[in-house]
């Protein structure tokens, strides 16, 4: 979950605040499928480390947004 977290971070926009990039290369930079990704996706959010996440099934990329606590 960490990587996954860490994977995250370095695909932040320059406002830190939310970030995007396509699931087959966030999955190959975590280590795992496209379905594990998401799941840790899911936990991520679960723990408060996104507070949100979706996935765009035409293009497979992935928008995600963190707290603004965490974007500083």
């Amino acid at each position: 979950m960490q990587l996954t977290a860490l994977a995250l971070a370095a695909h932040l926009t320059s406002g830190g605040a939310a970030g995007s990039t396509d699931m087959e290369v966030l999955a190959r930079l975590c280590g795992h499928s496209p379905h594990q990704t998401a799941e840790l996706l899911d936990r991520l959010t679960a723990s408060h480390t996104l507070t949100a996440w979706q996935q765009c099934r035409e293009t497979d990329e992935v928008l995600w947004h963190i707290p603004s606590s965490t974007a500083q």
